[in-house]
């Protein structure tokens, strides 16, 4: 196992095939500020690169997964442009959730206590989430008058439309397993389970081949909407792929 290291709120290290990314801002309930969505999405990009791997993990310290996203008041004389705000804000939230995407291999999300905003979008984002009983749900941007689309968009493909309609419109606090019947989690698992779940979880994907699971990442990102001839034909180009390479 590689040192850890911890930069703007992310610890960070390696366990030889396996990349760990943890939120490691406890005192706040990982709400996250600006600096370290940026740092997030920085580093899933240098995993996307790591040739190396088989899986990465994200999990958090603490009591709460993540709280939402660290807001700053906004005064009159120091109102952003829309332009400022989208370069400034919107584009690095979109880096983090293109990055996820990036990655080749399952990114396996563990997920405790609140996941709010932000927080849900990560989970929600992941290829594999595994939550505790006690983890709770919800997009309340819109009580704030700010419709959450940056969030909707990288769940889009997870969540059905009327179901993720209802979370951000009624600004609904939703358990785990409610999330599970919805997509946003794959497992739910009892709280004092959750480490040993994702350490179950990551053997089974070390036993795995690497192309293997990067073809099956790649199928489910390419033919989930193609008709099934579409779909018939991506899916053989992939398993010709992977196993050619053996």
């Amino acid at each position: 196992m590689n040192d850890t290291t911890i930069e703007a709120g992310l610890a960070t290290w390696k366990d030889e095939d396996v990349a760990h990314v943890r939120l490691a801002m406890p005192d706040s309930g990982n709400r996250i500020p600006q600096p370290t969505v940026v740092r997030l999405a920085a580093h899933l990009r240098q995993l996307a690169a790591d040739e190396t791997l088989k899986a990465v993990v994200l999990s958090a310290d603490g009591e709460h997964f993540c709280l939402g996203r660290e807001q700053k008041p906004v005064t009159e004389s120091a109102r952003p442009t829309p332009l400022e705000l989208r370069a400034r804000m919107m584009d690095p939230i979109i880096a983090v959730y293109a990055a996820f995407r990036e990655v080749q291999v399952p990114v396996v999300a563990l997920v405790q206590g609140q996941a709010h905003g932000f927080g849900a979008a990560l989970a929600g984002s992941a290829d594999l989430t595994i939550a505790a009983a006690n983890a709770r749900f919800s997009f309340p941007e819109l009580k704030s008058d700010m419709p959450p689309t940056l969030a909707m968009a990288t769940v889009m493909d997870r969540v059905p439309p009327k179901a993720l309609a209802w979370m951000v419109y009624s600004n609904a606090v939703i358990g785990a397993e409610e999330a599970r019947q919805v997509g946003l989690v794959s497992q739910v698992v009892a709280d004092e389970a959750l480490g040993a779940a994702g350490e179950t979880l990551l053997r089974q994907l070390r036993e795995r081949s690497r192309p293997a699971l990067v073809g099956v990442k790649q199928y489910l990102a390419r033919a989930r909407l193609q008709p099934f001839d579409a779909a018939a034909d991506t899916g053989r180009n992939l398993l010709a792929l992977v196993l050619g390479s053996r």
